[in-house]
Parts: C-alpha cells; structure tokens; sequence
C-alpha cells in the first residue's frame, strides 16, 4: 500500500510537468487525467490503515460506498469530454470532490481507530494509547489533513489574489515531494511498515504464545473488552489494582489477559496499565483544580503507588521526565 501511495505521488510530478511544459491544457481532456489518482489516492492510504490496524481488508456492502466519489467523478468525466463552454467548470467540481475526500478520510481513520480501541469519542485521544504502533498512521492522517489545506488554498487564493496560482503549485509540489521523502523513509527505515497487510497482523503484531488457541480474532475482542473497561471503570485508579482483578472485571482468564496485552499490543500488564496513569496524570496537570498539587501528588491521584515507578514509567512511554512536561504546559 505505501508503494501504491509513492506511486501515486510520483503520477503528480509527471502531471504537473506536462502541465507546465503546455503539453497539457486545461482545455483539453488530459487535463482530467490527473483526477481519478487524486481521487484514488486517500482510499489507498484508508486501505493501508485497515491493513496496519486489523491485518486484513474487509470487504463489506458498506465498502461500495467508497467508489461513490469515483463514480460521480467518472460521470463528470462524460460531461467534460462532450462539453465545451464548461469544461473548467466540470472539472473544478471534479476537483472539488476529490479535495473534501482529503478531510472526509481523516475522520473516517480516526473512526475507525477508536472503534478498534473501543473510544467512546473520535478524537485524537484515540492515539494516546499504543503510540508506538500508531505512528505511522497518525503521521497519514496530518498528513492528509494538511494537503486537504493545501488544496483548499490552491484553488481559493487564486481567487482573490491574481498570479497566485503558480505559487499555489509550488507549494503543493514541495508538499508532495515531502511526502514522497517521508514514505521512502519509512519504507527503507521500517520495512515491517511496508509488510503489515501481508503479514496479517493487527497493531503491534499478534504473536501467539508456545501451544497457545488463541486467534488473532479472538485477542482482538478480548482487547476491545479490555480497553472498555479501563476506559469506564478507570480501575487504575488503585495503586493496588493488579492482573487478577482485571481478569475478573473482564472475565478473562489471567493468562488470556496477559498473553492479549502482550501478543496483541505488545505491552505487559503493568505497562498496559501503567499507559492509563501517565495519561491520566496529563490530564490532572491541565486542570485548574489540581494546579497547587505537586508532581508527585498528582501522580498517585493517577494511581501510581512509587516516585521510582511514576518516574521510570513516565520517561519510558514518553520519553521525557514529568518535570519537562510539567514545564511546557
């Protein structure tokens, strides 16, 4: 899918060359070439999300609903080619649907996040938890949230202000070209980025214990019961909550519980809960009623039991000390 995404890119250079060296007009019906990739480009990067999130595709009766823009687009494309007065115009709207895709996906991934972690909300909150693993695709999603701005800027500004328009490319040609670099990067950098959809894992990779039956499948829903209940209940709230009781609370064997956490998420049970009370001490920092508490204090209303823990923890999952982010709030 990355490959699909860099080739994808490479397409506009080629497009904006020929563009600019007047073998394409905007008169002419090349100049609709350039639609259908654009407009293909953000399913891609949905695609791979699902493929980084869930180890597969799904394809559902709901999935048809992602040719819709390809399709209206495809009848656009009749009226443009048999058009002359308004051929602009017809693929100004092409345009126009493909740009509002560029917002629509971002959304529908931070969606489909939450739903995979079982968030009541679709927020960015959703990436608090298994940073590590959701990188990449939080790095898509601002990536395609800032070229959906980019685009709206190209074909606004041109509008108010005369000559903008070249400039307006220019930056989108260095934004593509950013993106390019960046995916390369990752490609070379982070081939397992490059092999998730083959693979057929989820986030983090499900790694089977010796002997074990448990299904990928199966750890995914045990996860989802999981992080409901943390996200409820808040049971890290004790300092002496352990791996038993939240065995109980889910009705899920302690060992099933364990080798979820760690094959599904890659993360132990103290790590696992521990992610909760860092999160949790973040958001005691920014609130006004906790402003006189100090670091430490605020770490056991979070749950922590030990300054070494609440400290070595702190640094682990976020690599910096809980006085340097005290300091840049």
């Amino acid at each position: 899918m990355l490959m699909l995404i860099l080739f994808n890119t490479l397409i506009h250079y080629i497009y904006y060359y020929f563009f600019y060296t007047g073998k394409i007009q905007y008169t002419s019906n090349n100049a609709y070439l350039i639609i259908p990739f654009a407009t293909v480009a953000p399913l891609i990067v949905y695609s791979y999300v699902l493929s980084a999130i869930y180890g597969r595709i799904n394809v559902t009766k709901r999935s048809i609903l992602h040719l819709l823009p390809m399709l209206l687009n495809g009848l656009i494309f009749i009226l443009f080619i048999n058009s002359t007065e308004y051929k602009q115009n017809l693929l100004y709207l092409a345009k126009g649907i493909t740009i509002s895709l560029y917002i629509i996906y971002p959304v529908i991934m931070v969606k489909t996040l939450a739903e995979f972690y079982n968030y009541k909300s679709y927020t960015i909150k959703v990436f608090r938890f298994n940073k590590k693993e959701t990188s990449l695709i939080r790095l898509l999603i601002l990536m395609m949230t800032l070229h959906f701005c980019i685009l709206v800027a190209k074909y606004t500004i041109p509008i108010f202000i005369e000559g903008s328009g070249k400039t307006m490319d220019i930056i989108n040609l260095c934004f593509l070209m950013f993106l390019g670099y960046a995916i390369s990067y990752v490609i070379i950098n982070e081939p397992k980025a490059l092999q998730l959809a083959n693979e057929k894992v989820g986030l983090g990779g499900f790694k089977k214990y010796d002997k074990s039956k448990l299904t990928r499948l199966e750890a995914e829903k045990n996860g989802r019961i999981l992080n409901k209940i943390m996200e409820e209940k808040q049971p890290y709230l004790d300092s002496e909550f352990n791996l038993p009781q939240l065995s109980a609370l889910s009705n899920i064997s302690s060992h099933i519980v364990s080798e979820t956490l760690n094959g599904l998420i890659g993360q132990s049970f103290n790590d696992y809960v521990n992610n909760y009370r860092v999160e949790e001490f973040k958001k005691l920092a920014t609130k006004e009623e906790f402003k006189h508490y100090t670091i430490l204090a605020l770490a056991f209303e979070a749950g922590f039991k030990s300054k070494a823990t609440f400290n070595a923890t702190f640094k682990k999952l976020t690599g910096e000390t809980p006085s340097q982010f005290i300091k840049k709030r």
